[in-house]
């Protein structure tokens, strides 16, 4: 016989784990004759609230309780605004259109809902089934842990071994696994195929390495390596390479696992939406006491990556992006050490921002680094925060003034911020932002003219800042003292020309506005003097 366990969760959370039934023709562990599916099975129901279900499976005949913790609790705008604790989470069983994963409370230490499972005593299955919307939700199981929910103090949580994460022999152990679900048009539920597997032979390839440094006891640390799919070491024009770094307490394998790097760089390569690219994701953590991460990023893992993967070595071919305490860290690179790399992703950081003073007179008094000349040399900074981000250190506050400080310094940046505290979802959200609209984007136009008689032609030269194996496409719009010449004109192998009458070039300024292609950002050039 089967016994059902009631719910184990904190009062605020109590409604976020709601048991359903599986949908039909799906076998359930209390079927005669199941062989119940371990792992997750994920089900579209086609009914409210989100269309999809979950149903989490694992056997553990030798437990005598078995929990679930997931980023299943959501807010709302409107919920956050009466509540900014998110005390009282909304329940996947209550989900709507617009609702985002929260943890509760929402602040640092936050937690995210605990559930008991249900035992089929003649199996040793247990399960849990629960409405999920569209997207991608991290999770971990608690066998016999006695402590009070939420916080589960003491016990150790574990991936699931029918889903574990991709590495499990070396480098760091991942303690959970996740589950992608697709959307549901009629429930309102988002697209969330970017984050979803990509086809098979348009996936690129993952591995965790063994680095060399004296900056651990073993001589050696770990770092996730992703190279793109079709990763040609000879190819002509090396691979930008991006460093992209986790946050407090985590290591290599976070971006690869809770931040679905792969997946969502895999479908914006094979989508054209951004070069391919080689991605290292370090371990911050277990360096020698006093070792500086910046120091071991630029001498000893650079080093590594330029000397064992076909990647630029210029700064123009090198990002940097970091979230939460590693928001921290791109900052120090940012501020301190501007030109070891040509982009920056700096997300929920948790300090690193130079001061800004307000006076009162609407020109705040900025500290000296954000009038470093360097700063408006990088090529693409990209600062984000989640709308309700409350995380430990003020993450908020830091970003706010990093904002406000390069703004009235005329430092370029673009800012992004959505539905979102200090977690994996927004931060998802941002890599994918910061993607396609800033890294390796950078392109520079010029424009230079030439008379014969009574004719003269204006050439524009569109470059991309980053080596890349394919010119810039899109078109250049000529303008004559600020007014359109002609239509915009196609480039061809990164130039275009436009033939005018002498006159209308000669002492005239002349500039060339580059339109922009999927992935390569507009730049002007400088005016010239026909």
């Amino acid at each position: 016989m089967s016994r059902r366990v009631t719910l184990s969760v904190s009062a605020a959370t109590v409604a976020a784990a709601v048991l359903v039934p599986v949908s039909a023709g799906a076998q359930t562990p209390n079927s005669p004759s199941a062989s119940p599916k371990l792992g997750v099975t994920v089900t579209h129901t086609g009914k409210g609230p989100t269309g999809y279900q979950a149903t989490f499976r694992i056997k553990a005949p030798t437990a005598t309780s078995m929990q679930i913790k997931g980023e299943w609790g959501f807010a709302s705008f409107e919920s956050v605004e009466a509540d900014s604790s998110n005390a009282h989470p909304v329940a996947p069983s209550d989900w709507k259109p617009g609702d985002f994963p929260l943890e509760s409370p929402n602040s640092p230490g936050g937690y995210w809902p605990v559930a008991s499972m249900t035992e089929d005593t003649k199996t040793g299955v247990w399960s849990y089934t629960t409405p999920l919307p569209s997207g991608v939700f991290t999770y971990s199981y608690y066998a016999n842990c006695t402590a009070a929910a939420p916080a589960l103090k003491g016990c150790t949580g574990t991936s699931d071994p029918a889903n574990p994460p991709w590495n499990t022999t070396t480098g760091s152990t991942e303690a959970n696994s996740q589950v992608y679900v697709p959307s549901d048009p009629k429930s309102g539920t988002a697209d969330a195929s970017w984050e979803a597997d990509a086809p098979a032979g348009q996936r690129g390839k993952l591995v965790d390495v063994a680095y060399p440094t004296p900056n651990t006891a073993t001589g050696t640390h770990p770092l996730a390596v992703y190279t793109p799919a079709g990763y040609d070491p000879k190819r002509k024009t090396p691979y930008p390479v991006l460093v992209l770094t986790h946050g407090g307490g985590g290591n290599e394998m976070d971006w690869s696992t809770q931040g679905r790097m792969q997946q969502i760089v895999d479908n914006l390569t094979r989508t054209g939406k951004m070069q391919p690219t080689v991605i290292v994701m370090p371990d911050g953590g277990g360096l020698t006491s006093g070792a500086s991460f910046t120091s071991e990023v630029a001498d000893q893992i650079l080093p590594y990556v330029e000397k064992n993967y076909h990647v630029g070595t210029s700064a123009n071919d090198r990002s940097f992006a970091g979230l939460s305490a590693y928001g921290t860290q791109a900052n120090n690179f940012l501020f301190t050490d501007t030109s070891e790399f040509g982009y920056y992703g700096v997300w929920s950081p948790a300090a690193g921002a130079p001061g800004v003073v307000g006076n009162g007179s609407g020109n705040p008094v900025l500290d000296a680094d954000y009038t470093n000349p360097a700063l408006k040399q990088v090529l693409g900074i990209h600062l984000g925060i989640g709308a309700e981000d409350l995380g430990g250190n003020l993450p908020a506050l830091t970003a706010v003034t990093e904002r406000v400080g390069m703004l009235n310094a005329g430092v370029p940046f673009t800012f992004y911020t959505t539905g979102g505290g200090h977690t994996w979802d927004f931060w998802r959200q941002a890599l994918r932002d910061f993607l396609t609209k800033v890294d390796f984007r950078a392109t520079t136009t010029t424009v230079s003219t030439t008379t014969a008689k009574n004719t003269a032609k204006a050439t524009a030269s569109v470059s991309a800042a980053t080596d890349e194996p394919v010119a810039p496409t899109g078109t250049v719009q000529f303008k004559v003292d600020g007014t359109d010449l002609g239509k915009p004109v196609k480039l061809a192998g990164g130039k275009a020309t436009v033939s005018a009458t002498a006159s209308q070039l000669s002492g005239h300024t002349i500039t060339a506005v580059y339109s922009g292609a999927t992935t390569y950002n507009p730049s002007t050039s400088a005016a010239v003097t026909g």
